[in-house]
């Protein structure tokens, strides 16, 4: 039974189903043998074995259905097999043989001890009547001739009967006159027969096996009894030695079955001991965390474990014992199964998130912004330790995509700034030669040519390039320094310094991002873009409103107003100059 139910445990429905053909197999062939005493054993197990996988079959049937929606009135049915049915007949048919075997048995057992109650009473009187030792020697004959022949007696009248045909045997070759001789020669022959079964039965002590052991100890008391009477003289010693020599094998037996029933109750005692602590176990809560579930899991297993190599506790207690036992189980195990199947549905939706970090991750992994795109791959990296995990496969499988991804993006940042570093180098060098030429440069009487002159040393520092960051703050400074002082010398208009100024600024910005890509280039365009939409909206509100205006006082505020769309557009070209410097910064 208890393999039986681990076996449904597994909850196959195809192993069971095969299972239960092969049972029913079985027990067709087993019934198609005659010999009915045979096949008895064999033919229950293998139909109880059946009855507890189709139990199974049921109870897994009704946990599906309950697990669907159904209206209030339904109830559950079950889809019974075409093999339960072949099996309910042939069990039907098999009870129905056993039954009709038996009621055949005890006729026949009830008629042959009416036959030998017959033979006792002819016995008696052969004993007590017959006077004639030849002839009263011939009947005694053909009294023991139909006894050796007729079957079983019932079990309940099988030793007061052949007790007291032993009994009345012993007396009949006893008691009556028969001649010398015979007697003689018979009671020396079943003398030495017994003194056989004596030797043999010294044989017992080297059978180890005690049921052995046992069986072969009656069977030598039974051929001792079925030998016949052996001289009167010798006898009492000889059965003294007999029955001293197989009395402690029965004696041992005894005790070993007294010492099987007080193991039933320290059996049964240790069983009723696991069930409390299982049922104390259920009463428990479990954190909603896979790894509790798992502790108390393997306490559940150890329990089974421990059941199945507990001894037998009796017929009285072991079955309803192990019944407590298997549904406190089911109830642990069903339990644990709501508890992952939700797990699952989390993991699910784990699952969901970390896929879409990993596309996020590959769609990154081959950018050359390496500032934003580090923040972002750094803050993934963050997302999916806050995701929680899904099943052990997906999460393992997820995070080498996800890690791959990574490591195609940093692989190429360390390899890319490992590059830059040596062009930053050479840029400091030309940098430093452009600086001596700033520094040194004089002012002449053409203004116009030394503005061109200036900013042909703000492109020409621009496209140099990136410098080490540790040097680049002091060697910006410088050259701002070098060229406000020569704008100061030229009284560089306002628009104009600025616009040049701006290079600077420029320069900063990309350097900011000359490890992370464009990032900062970019948002400067853009803040650049929405300052200039800002700007041409007032001149637009402007203009419509000066048309708003007349009488008197009215020009003054128009002149006022055509003074502020001046200065609108004045800010817009030197934005538009910017904008020109940061496209050329951003495609350099």
């Amino acid at each position: 039974m208890v393999e039986i139910y681990d076996i449904c445990k597994t909850n196959n429905t195809h192993f069971i189903s095969v299972m239960r053909s092969e049972l029913l197999q079985r027990i067709q062939d087993l019934l198609g043998n005659e010999d009915l005493e045979a096949i008895r054993k064999d033919v229950r197990s293998a139909i109880q074995s059946f009855h507890a996988l189709t139990q199974d079959e049921v109870r897994r049937q009704r946990d599906a259905w309950e697990k669907e929606e159904h209206e209030i009135d339904d109830s559950f049915l079950y889809k019974p097999s075409e093999d339960e049915a072949l099996v309910e007949e042939l069990s039907k048919k098999y009870k129905e043989r056993e039954k009709a075997w038996k009621a055949q048995i005890g006729e026949e057992q009830r008629a042959n001890f009416t036959i030998k109650e017959g033979l006792l009473a002819e016995l008696r009187n052969i004993i007590q009547e017959e006077e004639n030792i030849g002839k009263a020697f011939s009947s005694f004959n053909e009294v023991r001739e139909k006894w050796e022949k007729i079957g079983d007696v019932p079990g309940d009248k099988y030793k007061e009967v052949h007790d007291e045909y032993h009994r009345l045997r012993d007396e009949f070759f006893y008691n009556i006159n028969i001649y010398k001789q015979l007697q003689d020669h018979d009671l020396q022959i079943n003398n030495k027969k017994k003194l056989d079964l004596t030797e043999k039965a010294k044989e017992l002590a080297a059978i180890e096996n005690l049921k052995e052991r046992e069986k072969a100890a009656r069977d030598l008391q039974k051929q001792w009894l079925d030998v016949g009477p052996s001289p009167r003289e010798s006898y009492q010693e000889m059965a003294d030695t007999f029955f001293s020599i197989t009395r402690p094998v029965f004696d041992e037996v005894k005790a070993h079955y007294d010492k099987i029933r007080e193991g039933f109750v320290e059996h049964k005692v240790a069983k009723d001991a696991v069930i409390e602590n299982l049922r104390n176990l259920l009463t428990e809560e479990v954190e909603g965390n896979s790894k509790a579930w798992q502790v108390i899991t393997k306490q559940v297993i150890e329990m089974q474990s421990k059941w199945k190599e507990m001894g037998f506790a009796g017929k009285e207690h072991n079955e309803s014992l192990w019944k407590q036992f298997r549904e406190l189980s089911d109830v642990f195990f069903e339990k644990r199964q709501v508890f992952y199947d939700k797990m699952k549905e989390e993991g699910a939706e784990v699952k969901k998130a970390k896929i879409e970090l990993c596309e996020k991750a590959e769609g990154l992994k081959e950018s050359t912004d390496w500032k934003d795109t580090t923040l972002t791959m750094l803050q993934l990296q963050k997302t999916w330790k806050e995701c929680g995990s899904c099943s052990p496969g997906d999460e393992h499988r997820l995070w080498r995509r996800f890690h791959k991804a990574q490591d195609v993006f940093f692989k190429a940042k360390k390899e890319q700034f490992a590059e830059r570093n040596k062009e930053e180098k050479a840029n400091l060098i030309l940098k430093n030669s452009l600086l001596e030429k700033v520094e040194g440069f004089k002012v002449t009487e053409n203004r116009s040519e030394d503005l061109n002159t200036l900013k042909e040393f703000s492109t020409e520092w621009r496209k140099i390039g990136f410098v080490p960051r540790k040097v680049f703050e002091q060697i910006s400074d410088r050259f701002t320094k070098a060229m406000d002082k020569h704008y100061d010398a030229l009284s560089a208009q306002k628009s104009e310094r600025s616009v040049a100024s701006y290079q600077n600024h420029i320069n900063r910005l990309s350097k900011g991002d000359s490890r992370g890509g464009e990032g900062g280039l970019r948002r400067e365009q853009s803040i650049l873009r929405e300052k200039i939409t800002r700007l041409n909206t007032r001149i637009i509100q402007t203009e419509e409103n000066m048309e708003r205006f007349t009488g008197k006082g009215a020009q003054s505020i128009r002149d006022q107003a055509e003074k502020s769309i001046k200065s609108y557009k004045r800010e817009i070209d030197e934005m538009k100059a910017k904008l020109k410097m940061l496209r050329e910064a951003s495609e350099d």
